[in-house]
């Protein structure tokens, strides 16, 4: 500790630039004190200004951050896949859960992105596009780039996942498309929000990642290692654009309540939306289930100017499921 102090004392009198041998810089010019680009906000500004880019956001996480955004006053272009209808969802998933996912549309779950949009006004456009395909990604980025000028947030949260089955079941075809949604699309999306940022001199980009990156979950060994990609890459690509004033951070959601939980192996249990919400309720200290707003006030604060100093970060969002010893034991009574 004693020789942190010496080497802290030694530093501590000069500027970034003198440490490394470049003292005739400007001190106005170095960013260790140079305070001119720190904005004072109040709420219901904090994005103002800034045009943000949010993939998956015709529902769940994505759609509560696409108002989130809207409300603190950015400029969103969000995407999303067309709307399902109930018919593909009860052929897709049985009617139970189709009854579940429509459930949550009337509660502001999946929807139409083109309603969305006219719901929320000239602060959010819509842009159908599925994010694996590189063209219509690009196309997302390129119109908000040519639509607003530029592009300062980018939200990489589409996503999904599923009844894999276990690592022995789960075939080539399902693996393969889970990496492609849930990790490629991200890296994709990074690459592009990259280059568009540095061309604005900065930015935030923000990842959807998860619990089951850090956890193991039986039947999500593609979903948890698509998710474990996202956290690496996030920190590789930290420090990468960091120099570029890009910041880059990813957070990990626990059991929000969404469409894509329904769909997951812990869910085929239960037999309506209340019995998930109980499921994940006992899972964990805080007894209640994540909502669609935890995970949006986690991503407005990393778009926000007050976590500048924030990059290359997991930030886990789970009422504290990932902590616990053992999470079953409110369940057993414990």
């Amino acid at each position: 500790m004693s020789a942190i102090w010496r080497t802290w004392q030694t530093c501590k009198s000069k500027t970034r630039d003198e440490r490394l041998g470049n003292p005739e810089r400007d001190p106005k010019d170095n960013p260790d004190t140079d305070n001119t680009n720190v904005k004072e906000t109040t709420m219901g500004d904090r994005l103002a200004g800034k045009v943000a880019v949010i993939t998956g956001g015709a529902s769940g996480m994505g759609l509560a951050t696409v108002e989130r955004f809207v409300e603190e006053g950015a400029q969103v272009v969000f995407c999303d896949l067309p709307p399902t209808s109930r018919e593909d969802l009860a052929a897709r998933l049985g009617d139970e859960k189709a009854k579940m996912h429509h459930a949550r549309r009337e509660q502001g779950g999946p929807n139409d992105g083109v309603a969305i949009g006219e719901r929320l006004g000239n602060g959010a456009t819509f842009v159908p596009a599925d994010v694996t395909d590189p063209e219509q990604l690009a196309a997302v980025v390129e119109t908000a780039v040519r639509t607003y000028g530029g592009l300062d947030i980018m939200f990489n949260n589409a996503g999904i996942g599923g009844a894999e089955g276990s690592v022995i079941e789960c075939s080539d075809e399902i693996y393969d498309r889970i990496l492609d949604v849930d990790l490629k699309a991200v890296w994709r999306g990074i690459k592009l929000a990259a280059s568009a940022m540095i061309e604005r001199g900065g930015g935030s980009i923000i990842s959807t990642s998860s619990i089951a990156a850090i956890l193991g979950f039986p039947g999500l060994a593609a979903y948890g290692s698509a998710k474990a990609g996202v956290t690496e890459l996030t920190r590789a690509a930290a420090v990468e654009l960091g120099p570029q004033s890009i910041r880059v951070n990813c957070i990990l959601p626990g059991g929000v309540v969404t469409p894509l939980i329904y769909d997951s192996p812990a869910a085929e249990q239960s037999v309506g939306a209340e019995a998930v919400r109980d499921m994940l309720a006992n899972a964990q200290p805080i007894p209640r289930a994540g909502e669609p707003t935890d995970i949006a006030n986690a991503a407005l604060w990393l778009a926000s100017d007050e976590s500048t100093f924030v990059t290359g970060q997991a930030i886990v969002v789970d009422g504290g499921m990932s902590i616990e010893a053992n999470g079953s034991r409110r369940r057993a009574g414990g």
